[in-house]
């Protein structure tokens, strides 16, 4: 499954925040001494040095930068138990692109010339270096906002590497039939991601026979929700689904109960601690759909979910501050990637035999946190299933919902029906359906 919806939205919040405010983030790449060395860039006997590259500073910031605690929680891990094949990771360059495709790329070019061996950690609203880095061959991990992972195969992205709206459209549609909606609203910015997203559940409920009853795919960022929550009123919308980042999600929130509204709520952005924290009584009831396993799961299904249980065990010794973050999360599963590829690789360690051995891998489950990926085809398809978790907010806690019977967190689906089918082999927990 590889619909990456979680992190469109990312891109969504990001580009929308850029023409809000004018971002116009510039400045120049950090300069660095070259490493040096022989063979393949960043290989010693010792040691085997990356860098990363995300939108460290600047507005955009929360939604990318801790990408790389995850990957230094991921490597700490690793190091302390000796490395691999007796080679310790180093995170040696951490470049912050500021949110900007050119500063992007500049640093990606100075990431190559610091004789990196690979990249690991990126995340960023502007990728603007992926055509470089994939020209270059340096591998490269990370998480998709965009298209600049697709049809590059040394360009490995978290759930894969094609973004597919219309893949999540089954989870929204069934989501929706769980809790009974009648009359449903769906609302987005009128951006091409954001509008993108929520015209695939648009149509997605339709085709199951759902009444979408108001849609509005062009708001206006920052702009008063009053007049679509009075058009909601008269359509007795009793469900909203919504495209929209944090702020927008709590507005509309905030109207809906100004208004003596009563309704279910799907947000696709806001599944964050500190968020729940600032906003708990506006959110009670809210819905989340989710790629991977839910971090609730560690207490809700205790003992099914191992790579869970050793995420937050590693990411409470080494970055205990960002344990409960998703963006975090996505660095640790691309670290893992990585390391899984050096593993199967061994001692004989070359750029061109790390991808290799990736693009092999048939069922590359996250580090145990996610559905399977296939990448012989993950850089140019999104076959089914499609398969998401959900969580419900009860009482100011995140909750898992619609769990199976055997404490299975994922439902998966065939594109265009809302009939669960079995999750794909490789999937974490207990077979599903």
């Amino acid at each position: 499954m590889s619909r990456s919806r979680r992190a469109g939205f990312a891109t969504v919040t990001g580009a929308l925040l850029a023409l809000a405010i004018g971002l116009s983030a510039c400045g120049n790449a950090t300069t660095h001494a070259s490493t040096g060395g022989s063979g393949d860039p960043g290989v010693t006997s010792t040691s085997i040095t990356v860098g990363s590259i995300a939108n460290v500073s600047g507005p955009l910031s929360s939604g990318f930068a801790p990408i790389v605690n995850g990957v230094q929680a991921y490597f700490s891990m690793v190091n302390a138990e000796g490395g691999i094949d007796g080679r310790t990771l180093k995170l040696g360059f951490q470049e912050d692109d500021q949110g900007s495709p050119t500063v992007d790329l500049s640093v990606a070019q100075q990431l190559v010339h610091d004789n990196v061996f690979a990249v690991v950690g990126v995340a960023t609203p502007f990728f603007g270096g992926a055509k470089y880095l994939a020209q270059q061959g340096t591998p490269t991990f990370g998480y998709a906002v965009s298209t600049d992972y697709q049809d590059r195969p040394s360009l490995f992205a978290d759930y894969g590497s094609v973004l597919c709206f219309p893949c999540g459209a089954p989870g929204d549609a069934y989501l929706a039939q769980q809790l009974g909606a009648q009359s449903i609203a769906v609302v987005a910015y009128g951006v091409p991601q954001s509008a993108a997203a929520c015209q695939a559940a648009v149509t997605g409920m339709r085709e199951a026979g759902l009444n979408v009853s108001f849609s509005d795919l062009n708001l206006v960022y920052g702009g008063d929700p009053s007049p679509d929550v009075l058009q909601m009123k008269q359509k007795n919308v009793d469900m909203l689904f919504t495209c929209l980042d944090v702020n927008g999600n709590v507005a509309f929130a905030r109207a809906i109960s100004q208004n003596g509204l009563t309704m279910k709520q799907v947000w696709f952005n806001g599944y964050d601690r500190g968020t729940l924290a600032q906003y708990a009584s506006i959110m009670n009831g809210v819905y989340f759909g989710l790629q991977h396993v839910p971090f609730e799961s560690a207490l809700a299904q205790p003992g099914l979910y191992p790579g869970l249980d050793t995420y937050i065990k590693e990411m409470q010794k080494y970055q205990p501050k960002y344990t409960y973050d998703e963006v975090a999360m996505d660095g640790w599963i691309a670290a893992d990637q990585f390391v899984t590829g050096l593993k199967a690789v061994g001692k004989n360690l070359t750029q061109k035999k790390l991808v290799a051995a990736i693009n092999s891998e048939t069922a590359y489950n996250g580090a145990g946190l996610t559905t399977p990926v296939n990448w012989s085809t993950g850089h140019t398809s999104s076959p089914p299933p499609y398969c998401q978790s959900d969580v419900q907010v009860e009482n100011g806690h995140f909750v898992p919902a619609f769990v199976q019977p055997n404490g299975q967190v994922f439902t998966c689906f065939d594109l265009h029906s809302t009939t669960p089918v079995p999750a794909a082999s490789g999937t974490p927990g207990p077979p599903g359906n």
